[in-house]
């Protein structure tokens, strides 16, 4: 599953989670692809006491007022998001969040579920695409851009990006490329 957040700032707790997005990415058919029709979206109402960067306001574009007025509290909103997650793993064998990078996203997910939930549904695994295409690729992190446009993956079209879900298909529709090129090379190394 991809997932991609939208936050206040750097940390959890210190900062707010303003929206999430998520997308399933799934093996049919022998192919890996993202499953269009079952994407999560959801903005938060913004932690009391929190610290927001305007930085971060400018990317996004969520102000603190319009999530005081729109956004879903914190509590509410996590019981949301946990049903769904619990609603794919009884669908599909093992849901593992995924994101790019997995360093910022995975921690505002674990910190709000543990703090609004008592426990994280998610568990405390995380796959980091941009480490998965550098070990597909044999190459740190600069070069990692240019070898997966050799190899022809390009990322998603995303008309909104900064949009947690429109940002969560585009990374997907990456991991899929990536996980497709993997299985490929198996394939081609067993011939």
């Amino acid at each position: 599953m991809s997932i991609d957040i939208e936050a206040s700032g750097p940390f959890p707790g210190l900062f707010s989670l303003v929206s999430i997005g998520a997308v399933p990415v799934l093996r049919k058919k022998n192919v890996w692809e993202v499953d269009d029709d079952q994407t999560y979206y959801i903005e938060l109402k913004p932690l009391e006491d929190a610290g927001e960067l305007p930085a971060a306001t400018n990317i996004h574009g969520l102000t603190h007022e319009y999530l005081v007025e729109h956004g879903r509290e914190p509590g509410p909103a996590m019981r949301e998001f946990a049903k769904y997650f619990n609603s794919l793993t009884r669908r599909y064998k093992k849901v593992v969040p995924a994101a790019w990078p997995a360093s910022f996203d995975s921690p505002f997910i674990g910190w709000y579920m543990q703090y609004f939930l008592g426990q994280n549904p998610l568990g405390w695994s995380a796959f980091d695409i941009p480490s998965y295409g550098m070990g597909l690729f044999r190459c740190g992190r600069p070069a990692l851009r240019n070898q997966m446009k050799k190899a022809g993956i390009e990322a998603g079209k995303n008309p909104n990006p900064h949009n947690a879900l429109a940002d969560a298909v585009e990374q997907g529709q990456t991991l899929a490329q990536l996980l497709n090129l993997a299985q490929s090379l198996k394939a081609q190394r067993k011939e």
